[in-house]
């Protein structure tokens, strides 16, 4: 045994001193794919940042080595990782403006759990390209196990060793001092500067990360102790009293944001319903100041909920929400209200049931909540959203007053609309903008649910204070990208171009409404954190909230690892806590927001020192009941209406698609998630659509089929549900001649009526775009066309669906002319498909 563990570490170590050739072949990927990006995408990385990453690449492949196939097996693995790192980086910056982090990691479910169609197969396809990549290069022996060790303990131990590589990039890899002259003359020295983006191309993406995985341990382990709390003089707090209770709707608007504030767009009319814009106008058009841009709306509501800043590159609701807090719905359920959140997605989704616990709502409404009548792409509409909101208030009535707080999702990333139920209302020019003309249109549509719902209300509670704002500024894509040009019609003084950028992209609008008496002035440029004190004002309580009493005389916004500060009109951007200006401004600005950082960390992660010591313990507690998740419906259900085909021939599969998959599909009476569809024990690959579900099999999946095949769909958890058999066999049904040869059929509906150009329309798994045909009586097979193209169509009892696949045919906007006939007779025309222009694809919002 022992000479076999000698002599495979002999062969190890053999292996592992021929792949020092990883060294240079991980540099030259890196410097390839940062060609790439800068070509691509115009971002420059430093030469150093390109040696650095090269290296560390190229050490971890070397490590490797023993483990992988062959050096062409570890070229592609290398140019894998190297895209991943430099051309991904230089991806998100374009589109977010921000580089690729640790959060991302954990915003990947997320994002799987919102895309849904095309988008959704195109990132399970390239997932599955990277972790195939992966397990495709490795050589399956013994000794491989010892270079995956080596690689993995090397990637665990990196993070813990950067202690000791951090002093040594900053020597070596320094971001140059940088001389200002602030508005009121002071001359300031900043120390590099270290915004995220400088960072990454100065070091490049490993070190950048290394970087990243520090400050977000920081913020998520660093707790204050007792002494450092009370070293801090934070405000005395007592708990306030509310005057008198009225019920409160927040409303969290996704993405809701001003684009007049783009410099080179404008637009045939505001995308912000007319209705909210003159209220929003006669109130000074005020703004807060999210945290965020483009994604991880956790961090806005947090900073609603409970009042604190949110961390600078994690999300709080899953990092940092490990205690109940005196957040506002826990201080407004001590003081009698029914505290309930709605938000039609996931319930998990970015931890939201623990996260809505231990901020002290007694329900929350997720997707389960919610009847799915009405879908924007997998997405309820908002329209849908706010009637069904309406209705359980009217269904729910209670004894004291309620504390109502919603999340929409109409203008989610990817800003996909239902344009036959919701066409255009808005007109972006120059007209180069695709996604930003989806945008303004998913914005028009919200708002005006939200108006329409703020309109009952009021009608039904005059007394009603509703505070409704943006969440962040939207995801517009980057070819081109609107951001290049923001906030140039701001008069107020802004040390830098930069900074003047990074206040216009976190600004959102806010409105409230003092019931009937209309919108009130506020001041503007408010933190998202300090909207519950301002809330606690308006019902009559200055510190309803212990964070509340911590405003200091500054505007400090947190913004993507920059400190931005407000002063007397002057906004400076302070940089990171490391390497901030020594001015008395900035000084200032950080002792203020240590104290709030500090109370953040104290409360939510800690052991809530400042509470003790301000004797309101009892308010770690927000309620004496867990809170409620609703549940009306199943994640996943389903009633059939019809499905197809019914019949296949041995070995030839059935309603064969363009890459040689066989293609089923079936029509719902309704519909909810995606079930598993099978045939016999074959699973397919199932796609949803609204009350449509197609899956495709692999041909070599059902070779093999023969005679009758249950067909099963099955909900996980739930029994399997046999809808009908599939029938393989050479033998034709039994007919007459004539009823083979007759063809008729009378109409009842068909659709879809939109698309986009490129994308097409239904899209498919296999990328062609289907339609389909409902009939009042159907006999034969007759054959569908757009112009003159005809599809391939697959037969029901009374159903006919239709796939095209020609890109020529789906390449430009405009009216597709669609009509159906049967051999030999004239054909009938049905209308015609109008696809929309293009929509580029984005970086998502990750809700």
């Amino acid at each position: 045994m022992k000479s076999g563990t000698r002599a495979i570490a002999r062969a190890f170590a053999k292996d592992l001193a021929a792949s020092w050739k990883y060294l240079p072949i991980g540099l030259m990927a890196c410097i390839l794919m940062a060609a790439v990006a800068w070509i691509s995408f115009g971002f420059v990385y430093g030469a150093g940042a390109i040696i650095a990453t090269g290296l560390l690449l190229g050490c971890a492949l070397w490590l490797l080595g023993p483990a992988l196939r062959n050096h062409w097996w570890g070229a592609a693995l290398a140019a894998g990782l190297a895209s991943l790192l430099l051309v991904g980086n230089a991806a998100k910056v374009a589109m977010l403006h921000m580089p690729l982090s640790i959060a991302d990691a954990q915003a990947l479910p997320i994002l799987l759990a919102t895309l849904s169609g095309r988008p959704l197969l195109l990132a399970t396809v390239l997932i599955a390209v990277a972790v195939l990549l992966l397990l495709g290069s490795l050589r399956p022996r013994r000794r491989s196990l010892l270079g995956l060790a080596a690689a993995t303990v090397v990637v665990f131990l990196l993070p813990t060793a950067y202690g000791v590589l951090r002093p040594i990039s900053e020597s070596l890899l320094p971001v140059g001092i940088e001389e200002l002259k602030m508005p009121n003359g002071e001359i300031v020295q900043i120390p590099g500067r270290e915004d995220q983006i400088n960072l990454l191309r100065v070091r490049g993406p490993l070190l950048y990360l290394l970087e990243d995985w520090r400050v977000m341990r920081e913020d998520t382990r660093k707790v204050p102790t007792a002494a450092e709390i009370n070293a801090l003089a934070l405000q005395a707090w007592r708990p306030g009293n509310i005057g008198k209770p009225r019920n409160v709707h927040v409303v969290l608007l996704e993405s809701v944001w001003d684009i007049t504030l783009l410099d080179r767009y404008n637009s045939s009319r505001s995308p912000l319903d007319p209705r909210l814009l003159a209220l929003w106008e006669s109130a000074g058009r005020p703004y807060v100041l999210s945290p965020e841009m483009g994604g991880a709306t956790a961090n806005a509501e947090f900073e609603v909920l409970c009042g604190l800043p949110a961390p600078r590159n994690s999300v709080a609701f899953v990092n940092l929400m490990r205690n109940p807090s005196p957040c506002l719905p826990a201080v407004l359920a001590r003081s009698g209200y029914r505290t309930v959140a709605s938000h039609a997605h996931r319930a998990d989704n970015w931890n939201r049931v623990r996260a809505y616990d231990h901020a002290g709502f007694d329900l929350y409404r997720p997707i389960s909540a919610f009847e799915l009548d009405d879908l924007e792409g997998g997405l309820l509409a908002d329209s849908s959203f706010f009637r069904q909101n309406l209705q359980y208030l009217d269904e729910n009535r209670f004894d004291g007053p309620v504390f109502n707080y919603l999340v929409s999702l109409s203008s989610h990333w990817g800003f996909v609309r239902n344009t036959e139920r919701r066409p255009d209302l808005v007109a972006i020019s120059p007209a180069d903008a695709p996604v930003l003309h989806a945008y303004a249109n998913a914005v028009a549509y919200t708002t005006k649910a939200f108006m329409d719902w703020t309109e009952t209300i009021l009608a039904r509670d005059p007394e009603a204070l509703i505070i409704a704002f943006g969440d962040h500024s939207p995801s517009l894509d980057v070819d081109p990208d609107p951001y290049t040009a923001v906030n140039g019609r701001d008069k107020a003084a802004f040390d830098t171009p930069a900074t003047r950028r990074k206040v216009g992209i976190s600004r959102t609008p806010l409105l409230i409404l003092d019931g009937n008496r209309g919108a009130l002035r506020t001041a503007t440029d408010l933190p998202m954190y300090e909207l519950p004190g301002l809330i606690g004002q308006l019902l009559g309580s200055a510190a309803l909230l212990p964070q509340s009493a911590q405003r200091g005389p500054m505007t400090l916004r947190p913004f993507r690892g920059h400190l931005l500060t407000s002063n007397d009109g002057s906004w400076t951007d302070c940089a990171g806590r490391d390497s901030s200006p020594r001015t008395p401004t900035c000084n200032a600005a950080w002792k203020q927001f240590d104290q709030l950082r500090a109370l953040r960390q104290d409360t939510v992660l800690g052991d809530g020192h400042y509470l003790h010591a301000q004797h309101a313990e009892t308010y770690r507690v927000p309620r004496l009941q867990p809170m409620v998740v609703e549940a009306s419906h199943a994640d996943c259900e389903f009633e059939v209406d019809q499905w197809g085909p019914h019949r296949a021939m041995p070995g030839q599969g059935f309603n064969v698609q363009t890459d040689g998959s066989s293609a089923m599909w079936f029509t719902m009476k309704h519909l909810r998630g995606l079930p598993q569809v099978k045939i016999g024990n074959t699973v397919g690959q199932a796609n949803a659509g609204e009350r449509l579900i197609t899956a495709a099999f692999a041909t070599d999946a059902i070779a093999k089929l023969a005679g009758p095949t249950p067909v099963i769909l099955s909900c996980p958890g739930q029994p399997p549900v046999k809808v009908g058999i599939l029938v393989v066999s050479a033998a034709p049904e039994p007919a007459s001649p004539a009823a083979a040869d007759a063809c008729s059929f009378t109409i009842d509906q068909w659709g879809p009526r939109t698309g986009t150009a490129v994308q097409g329309f239904n899209p498919q798994p296999d990328g062609s775009s289907a339609m389909w045909i409902t009939m009042k009586q159907l006999q034969g097979h007759p054959q569908v066309r757009i112009g003159t193209t005809t599809g391939t169509s697959a037969y029901g009892d009374l159903l006919v669906t239709s796939a095209f696949s020609d890109p020529a045919l789906l390449a430009e906007p405009g009216p597709l002319p669609v009509s159906i006939a049967c051999p030999g007779q004239a054909a009938v025309e049905l209308g015609t498909i109008q696809l929309e222009a293009r929509q580029p694809s984005t970086q998502p919002d990750r809700n």
